[in-house]
């Protein structure tokens, strides 16, 4: 058989450190997890900076669209008061408006904004 020590492949236990050895490792340990833990955070800012533009740039997007639809709706609630004027006593109209969800009362007939769809 063979002895303890070419079991462990012929090398002695090795020996303990020096406390400055020791001290200076640590030190090393410290600041590469420091140097890690500055490197996330930098990394998870950038993303976070990122996502914070792309929805700001979203969001002034979405006001420009709102915008535009209500630019374009005014002059189409107008034309649609003026149709609803013109169909009061005309039950052809009266059914295409019902049909796409529009009602018109005899108080809005009178040129005011139709009311809300049937949706």
């Amino acid at each position: 058989m063979s002895a303890p020590e070419e079991i462990q492949g012929g090398t002695q236990a090795e020996q303990p450190m020096d406390l400055a050895a020791a001290v200076s490792q640590l030190r090393l340990l410290v600041c590469g997890l420091g140097a890690g833990v500055i490197l996330v955070s930098l990394m998870l800012s950038a993303f976070v900076l990122k996502q914070n533009r792309d929805l700001a740039a979203v969001a002034n997007n979405h006001e420009q669209q709102l915008a535009q639809i209500t630019a374009m709706q005014r002059p189409m609630v107008a034309v649609l008061g003026e149709l609803a004027k013109y169909s009061t006593g005309k039950p052809e109209l009266t059914a295409i408006f019902t049909k796409h969800g529009l009602r018109f009362t005899p108080g809005n007939a009178t040129g005011q904004a139709p009311s809300a769809p049937l949706h």
